[in-house]
């Protein structure tokens, strides 16, 4: 048999092969380092620090605001992809603190009934906002989850400002108003006091990645 001579047909059709190959081996390893770099991350919110829950309550003669840094959950998110992130967050509902020792006293026993629901959590289901995250660039999503509050849960839907901070956190920030009676919150309608239905609450949360 003779040897393939240099320039022959099979050595060009040897070549062409070769060339093919390294371009797809290239474009796999690429393609593996992209979805290494894309990969979800884990944020964790911890209790305490610069986080707070707040609400802002009006009845016939004056407003309170009532907060807790007792808040603590968890951020699974890819930055290049912010539709695929999950949030769920926690907030010690008995911590909360109007400044008043027995508002606060009324406001847990009688009201938030805080012996029996201690906790309030949101649990995300879907999450609608940009096609990608950039550090340091103030981003708007809609976060839709489950609310419970005193024992009932409700499906709602919450406007969430996040910023991705280069050194590895997540801040989050929202304004939304809650309707008491949807969680079966009795709050006082007297010829003494009347407190209005519908309280705002507001999230800051800061989350490190793990």
């Amino acid at each position: 048999m003779c040897a393939k001579r240099y320039g022959s047909p099979e050595s060009a059709s040897d070549s062409l092969l070769f060339g093919a190959v390294m371009r797809v081996s290239i474009f796999l390893i690429l393609l593996a380092a992209a979805t290494l770099h894309a990969q979800s991350r884990t944020y964790a919110i911890t209790k305490g620090g610069n986080n707070v829950a707040q609400f802002h309550a009006e009845d016939t003669y004056d407003s309170f605001d009532g907060k807790t840094s007792d808040v603590n959950g968890t951020i699974v998110a890819d930055p290049a992809n912010p539709s695929t992130a999950s949030v769920q967050i926690n907030i010690n509902v008995d911590a909360l603190d109007t400044g008043v020792g027995l508002r606060n006293k009324e406001m847990r026993e009688r009201y938030l009934e805080t012996n029996k629901f201690g906790t309030a959590t949101f649990k995300s289901v879907s999450v609608a906002g940009p096609a990608s995250i950039a550090p340091n660039v103030p981003a708007d999503i809609n976060v839709t989850g489950d609310l419970t509050l005193h024992g009932v849960t409700k499906r709602m839907t919450i406007p969430v400002r996040v910023v991705l901070i280069p050194d590895g956190r997540v801040h989050a920030t929202t304004n939304f108003k809650i309707h008491m009676p949807d969680f079966s919150i009795t709050v006082p309608h007297n010829v003494l006091v009347t407190v209005n239905d519908e309280v705002p609450v507001r999230l800051d949360v800061w989350a490190g990645a793990k």
